[in-house]
């Protein structure tokens, strides 16, 4: 594109940009706002589009920094087959059974693990 053609095309959406400002801060909605000022509907939804475009082009990247993921080395006892579960906790992918003397450590462990996934 050559400069008088971007310079052109620059002009023409500053202009655009004065108008949606206008429009939005009339409070009216946008087919009475066009109609009152002769400007095409479709033509303010397209340079609205073209704009907001550029305001996205222009914002600073930012990169998320990444979570680590960490894991737990947890230590499982066999269960007793005829005690009851204190504690049942369901979860989409897994269930936890704590069952009545289970060491305050391992419990422990069991809710920190839990912490870090949910």
């Amino acid at each position: 594109m050559d400069r008088v053609t971007q310079a052109k095309t620059q002009f023409r959406l500053e202009q655009w940009k004065k108008l949606i400002a206008d429009c939005q801060a009339s409070g009216m909605p946008v087919c009475a706002w066009c109609k009152q000022n002769n400007v095409s509907e479709p033509s303010y939804y397209y340079y609205l589009k073209r704009i907001r475009k550029q305001a996205l082009e222009n914002l600073p990247v930012t990169v998320p920094e990444e979570k680590l993921v960490s894991f737990k080395k947890l230590e499982v006892q066999t269960p007793i087959a005829d005690t009851q579960a204190a504690v049942i906790i369901h979860l989409p992918s897994a269930t936890i059974e704590v069952r009545n003397g289970t060491s305050q450590q391992t419990v422990e462990a069991v809710l920190l693990a839990l912490k870090s996934i949910c």
